[in-house]
């Protein structure tokens, strides 16, 4: 059984796939911008209210 694999999801953008926006990444797995604001507790915390403000009440 072959399937396609799905598309990484960016975390940065939850509701969009990982675009490869670095030159030298495969995914948000080594995405020096996604390691940045995971390991920065200000930068990720502005990330999850954006998220929360864009979900439908």
């Amino acid at each position: 059984m072959t399937g396609r694999r799905p598309d990484a999801r960016c975390p940065l953008r939850p509701d969009q796939p990982c675009t490869l926006c670095q030159l030298d990444v495969t995914g948000p797995q080594d995405c020096p911008l996604v390691y940045l604001v995971m390991t920065d507790e200000e930068l990720w915390a502005g990330t999850r209210q954006a998220a929360r403000s864009r979900r439908p009440s």
